[in-house]
């Protein structure tokens, strides 16, 4: 397994065990549009670049996707609402070979055409981390 799928993977459990986290945490954008349970959060993967090449390793930059699916009266303001209570603990997260994570920005709510009570919004985050060049893995 990579490196960027592992942090995927701990992020995802460290969310799922917060107590009363206030959202369902998926892998999948496909399975959380499929649910009818709001709201769901997914993380998924953006970009990735290498920052750094030092003889033997590489200074990788992974952007991590946090999108909130919610379906309500008031769908983006339910989303801001799981991100206020998710955000601190993915800029808390802690990993081997990790050197930083930082918040990018968020994108504008998408709206859904056909419900306009179903509604997106994707907060873009940035991990840098190092490994060997050879691998993508620790």
């Amino acid at each position: 397994m990579t490196l960027r799928e592992i942090f995927i993977q701990e992020l995802m459990a460290l969310l799922a065990a917060a107590p009363l986290f206030p959202a369902q945490v998926e892998r999948s954008l496909s399975v959380a549009f499929s649910r009818e349970e709001s709201p769901v959060l997914v993380i998924h993967r953006g970009d990735e670049g290498v920052d750094g090449d030092l003889a033997d390793e590489v200074i990788r930059e992974c952007q991590i996707l946090v999108s909130v699916i919610t379906r309500s009266d008031v769908p983006d303001q339910q989303a801001d609402s799981v991100m206020e209570v998710a955000h601190p603990l993915l800029m808390s997260y802690k990993a081997d070979a990790l050197l930083g994570i930082w918040e990018e920005g968020t994108k504008a709510p998408m709206f859904a055409n056909t419900d306009g009570q179903a509604c997106m919004l994707t907060t873009q985050y940035r991990v840098q981390y190092r490994t060997d060049r050879l691998s993508l893995s620790a």
